[in-house]
């Protein structure tokens, strides 16, 4: 038996690969939200974003532009151990909840762009 495809099925196809897309898409930064909060939190006392940081911004430095930079698996990996991905890094070990690990990592991946001058 031979199959033919309409194009009522194809379209639908169509609409089906484009939800699981935007779907994808969609959970990549799922958590952005929360890790800004937890970033606000546990890492701004030592970085900035946007020209924005805490009373010790220029210890660790600015963020901006480092979701262009890294991927998600070194950003995660660096947060919990600096010197495994920098030698000689003066960011400490951090102990953070795995949830708000992921979180913060999912909102230092939408730091795309440099800071503005």
């Amino acid at each position: 038996m031979k199959k033919t495809v309409t194009r009522a099925h194809g379209q639908r196809l169509v609409a089906v690969a484009a939800i699981a897309v935007l779907a994808g898409a969609t959970s990549a930064w799922a958590g952005a939200a929360e890790g800004k909060a937890a970033y606000e939190k546990q890492c701004k006392v030592c970085h900035s974003v946007a020209g924005e940081g805490g009373k010790m911004e220029k210890t660790g430095g600015p963020l901006d532009g480092v979701g262009a930079k890294r991927d998600a698996a070194w950003l995660k990996a660096y947060v919990t151990d600096p010197k495994s991905k920098v030698p000689e890094s003066k960011m400490p070990k951090l102990k953070v909840a795995p949830n708000d690990l992921d979180d913060i990592v999912a909102f230092l991946a939408t730091l795309k762009e440099p800071a503005k001058k």
